[in-house]
Formats: structure tokens, C-alpha cells, sequence
């Protein structure tokens, strides 16, 4: 469990993702949990690759886009998804595809972006949505989602996607820095780090300014989560979370 994570800044402040290495794909099927509650299963990695299909969900981190849809090569549209939202996974059934991004009320595809990316059969994907650095297009970065069969320890990803916010450190409060000088449009993680409770800050590179606080944060062992910050025009940094764990298989 995590809470507190859709919590404004507590002071003022306000980043091309890579995808991580390793063998991301799942035994067992995933269970996702959403910030407001939302539970969602998807079928296990193995189950997918029999199937010859990757899993591919989307974050919307465009502050000025609800409704955001995705369209690949084969016409498959995904979902459409709020911001500061995550979808629950979909099946691709293209190792190659050429995404494109739609904001528009009436769903046309302009296209606002394209993005070419390969996917492998059984593994887990998600695509993020931002705002290019000077606030004008719109960008996509996938990343390869490693969801750890590692019930010992807990794993958090940090996703930098407050635009106008310089490059943040994220510590354990009272405790150790799990990432640092973490750039907008980048990704820290997944760390793998003992269960702990407690509050979570998001500070400036030097350490001087406190931008946003996460107080009551539940890291459990066995759960890979994932937070993502925001920033909506001159407001402060936000952030919004989902996890992610795998059901154990049987024997």
C-alpha cells in the first residue's frame, strides 16, 4: 500500500526515458494497484508470449490533456487516459509499431507525435506522455517494466515529467537517497530497497529546497512501484503513483 501520493507541493518548485535491462517478463500474472483504488489483473508474461503479444499500458503526464488516445500501426486504438492517469494493460500484437498520439476532443489523429518502438512478445511496456521540454510537442518515451518476483525486498521507479523543474533528488526522509540529479523526461529505477515506512522528499540537485512531501509512504516487500511527477503550469510538483506485484505461481 502507498499513500499520500496525489499530494500537492509543499514548497514552490517544478524533466527521455531509457528502458531498463533484464528479464522483465512475469511467471505469474500482475496485479495493479491505481492511486484512487482502482485494482486491475493482467495475464502473466509467460501466458503472453504464448500468445506471441507484448502488454503495453499508458501514463498521461501531458498537464493539458485529458482523454489522451494512442493509436499503433494495425488502427488498435488503446483506452483513452485522464491526466495523471495510468491504463491497465493492453495486448500488442506487433513486434514493431509506430505509435501515434492524439489530444484532441474528437479523437483526430493529427498525428502530435509519432513514436517507433519494438516490443517483445511476453514482456511488460509502459508509454509515457509528456510535453517536450519547451512546453510545445508532445513526446512519448516507452519503458520496459520490470515487475520483480523479489518478495524480500521493495522496488520504486521515479518518473521526472514536471516540466520547468530542474534536475531532483528523492530521499528517504532521515534516511538514504534513493535517486539523484534525476533529469526532466528521465527515469530513476527500478531500486531495490528494504520494506520501510515513512516520508518521502523531493528536493532541489543541491539539496536546498524541499519541493514536494509524501508523508505515510507504505514501501512493501514484493511490490514494484512506480511515481511519476507532474507539474500543471505554475503550479508546484505533484505526483501520482500505481504498483504493481506478481501473483505467486503454483508449484
Amino acid at each position: 500500500m502507498m499513500k499520500s501520493f496525489r499530494t500537492p507541493i509543499v514548497v514552490l518548485g517544478a524533466a527521455l526515458f531509457v528502458a531498463c535491462g533484464g528479464d522483465a517478463q512475469t511467471e505469474g500474472e500482475v496485479t495493479t494497484e491505481m492511486a484512487d483504488g482502482t485494482v486491475a489483473t493482467s495475464m502473466s508474461g509467460d501466458a503472453a508470449d504464448e500468445r506471441e503479444v507484448a502488454l503495453l499500458r499508458v501514463v498521461n503526464a501531458a498537464p493539458d490533456i485529458d482523454q489522451l488516445r494512442i493509436r499503433g500501426d494495425n488502427m488498435q486504438q488503446l483506452p483513452a487516459v485522464d491526466y495523471q492517469k495510468v491504463s491497465e494493460y493492453q495486448t500488442i500484437d506487433n513486434n514493431w509499431n509506430r505509435f501515434e498520439v492524439s489530444g484532441t476532443v474528437d479523437g483526430t489523429y493529427g498525428p502530435l507525435e509519432t513514436n517507433r518502438a519494438m516490443m517483445v512478445d511476453g514482456f511488460r511496456y509502459t508509454m509515457v506522455v509528456l510535453r517536450d521540454e519547451d512546453g510545445g510537442e508532445l513526446s512519448t518515451r516507452i519503458l520496459r517494466d520490470e515487475i520483480s518476483a523479489d518478495n524480500s525486498k521493495a522496488h520504486v521507479r521515479v518518473i521526472h515529467a514536471a516540466r520547468g523543474t530542474d534536475e531532483i533528488n528523492v530521499v528517504a526522509q532521515g534516511g538514504e537517497t534513493l535517486f539523484d540529479d534525476l533529469e526532466y523526461g528521465n527515469e530513476g529505477g527500478f531500486e531495490d530497497v528494504d520494506p520501510w515506512t515513512g516520508t518521502l522528499e523531493f528536493r532541489t540537485e543541491d539539496g536546498d529546497r524541499q519541493l514536494l512531501t509524501l508523508p505515510n509512504v507504505m514501501l512493501e516487500a514484493g511490490t514494484s512501484y512506480t511515481i511519476v511527477l507532474t507539474r500543471k503550469g505554475a503550479a508546484g510538483v505533484e505526483a501520482f503513483w500505481f504498483s504493481d506485484r506478481q501473483t505467486a505461481t503454483q508449484p
